[in-house]
């Protein structure tokens, strides 16, 4: 069960095996064995890894429950390693949170941090991850959710495509190709309406645009000098430090913000009471600096 338990939250007979100490043919020799006792598939076999199926899913919804709740369990005792597992938005996780995390554990040498990049809403309930880190309003039912950073939409672009389309104002976009982010990214239009700028010109432009589907990919091709793109701040702080891409106009707040979501019981587990701390500390420093 934990083999199966471990495949269904990574997706990845070899990511299971590497946390049991076993090779990827002794999970998988698991997995069918679980799959003739219950006399169904678990599991659909794909050349990009493993997916859950129907009956995975729902064994995954008890299992996930029950190992979750074992580890709070054994957090709430105080003692030995502590391990928190960390749902985050791609961008959030990439450009914010794992520049930082070594931070985190140097000062918590006892908590063991698994971090999962993605968009979905983990469920939360069924025991799969312990903290998540979303964009939204904060509207997620049935769980603690606190807002942790506000965000601003800023263009950038990379330094010679300023300098060859004479990018030397926030209206003088309007001439630039974009880099859009779909389904997610922030709106060119609710940024023209804050920046005071026509946000139909902005709309049409649009036509001539790249479409990416994150924004890890938007700042790649805005450095390679596709176009310009709506970045979040703060998470462009390397890129900006680094010259690969320099702020062509005001940032302005978007509507979403990051939240830090946990179950209601778990509020008080000190993992998680130590990187709401931790995380919030690091956000009001940067803000003071």
């Amino acid at each position: 069960m934990q083999a199966f338990e471990l495949t269904a939250r990574t997706g990845s007979f070899k990511a299971a095996a590497e946390v049991l100490h076993v090779t990827a043919s002794a999970i998988s020799h698991r997995i069918g064995g679980l799959e003739r006792t219950f006399g169904t598939r678990l599991f659909e076999r794909g050349p990009r890894g493993v997916v859950l199926a129907p009956a995975g899913r729902l064994l995954a919804s008890s299992t996930g429950r029950a190992f979750g709740d074992l580890s709070r369990a054994i957090a709430r005792q105080g003692g030995g390693s502590q391990r928190l597992r960390v749902s985050a938005v791609p961008i959030f996780a990439s450009h914010w949170l794992l520049p930082r995390l070594g931070q985190f554990l140097g000062q918590h040498p006892g908590i063991e941090v698994r971090v999962e990049a993605s968009m979905r809403m983990a469920d939360m309930e069924a025991g799969l991850v312990d903290v998540a880190l979303r964009y939204g309003d904060g509207n997620f039912p049935g769980v603690h959710a606190e807002r942790v950073m506000d965000l601003a939409a800023v263009p950038v672009g990379a330094p010679a495509l300023a300098r060859r389309l004479r990018l030397r104002t926030a209206a003088d976009l309007v001439r630039a190709p974009q880099v859009r982010v779909s389904p997610f990214g922030a709106s060119w239009v609710e940024w023209a309406k804050g920046a005071g700028l026509d946000p139909d010109a902005f709309e049409r432009r649009g036509r001539h645009s790249v479409q990416v589907d994150a924004m890890g990919a938007a700042l790649r091709a805005a450095a390679h000098g596709l176009g310009v793109t709506l970045a979040f701040e703060p998470m462009i702080e390397s890129e900006i430090a680094a010259r690969t891409l320099v702020r062509l106009g005001p940032a302005v707040p978007m509507r979403g913000q990051i939240w830090f979501v946990c179950r209601l019981q778990d509020r008080s587990l000190p993992a998680i009471r130590a990187l709401r701390r931790w995380m919030l500390a690091e956000i009001a420093g940067r803000k003071s600096s």
